[in-house]
């Protein structure tokens, strides 16, 4: 008997558009890992922005809003990193749970990037990048029937 197109486990391994949305997942995940580091090594760029921002702040008060945000960006960058990884990894089990939060995640990031964008102009030619790949990320996962029919499934994928 042949197997169906619903038969993922052993005979079809992942779809294309999840396999994509992985990739892509691993992208958008790289960049978190960059973007404290680029900010670290621009942290005197940075501090510039904070004082010409607030002209009242004295030096001490510039430097230590610099490394408060330099810290923030580790910490939020850092959880948007693991959003991204465990969802990548666990997409292949066809459970609704890691299609959702990869919705949600990515979706809420591209809502956070509007922050990053009017607070700061480091990334401004990275932000709208990202942001595409992301939503092009989460269609991959609900438009394609592939998809669809994968998370219907709940079978695992062999990857």
């Amino acid at each position: 008997m042949a197997p169906d197109a619903t038969d993922w486990a052993g005979v079809m391994g992942l779809p294309a558009p999840v396999r994509l949305a992985r990739g892509l997942l691993v992208v958008v995940a790289l960049t978190h890992l960059v973007v404290p580091v680029v900010m670290w090594l621009n942290e005197t760029a940075l501090a510039d922005q904070i004082a010409a921002a607030r002209p009242d702040l004295g030096p001490a008060e510039i430097a230590t809003s610099a490394h408060i945000a330099l810290a923030a960006a580790v910490l939020f960058h850092g959880v948007l990193l693991v959003l991204c990884l465990v969802p990548a990894a666990k997409l292949a089990t066809a459970r609704p749970w890691t299609r959702r939060l990869t919705t949600i995640s990515q979706l809420l990031s591209v809502l956070f990037s509007v922050v990053s964008w009017s607070s700061s102009p480091m990334f401004h030619a990275v932000i709208p990048v990202i942001g595409v790949i992301q939503v092009v990320t989460v269609a991959l996962l609900w438009a394609p029937a592939s998809a669809r029919g994968f998370f219907a499934s709940g079978r695992v994928a062999v990857t």
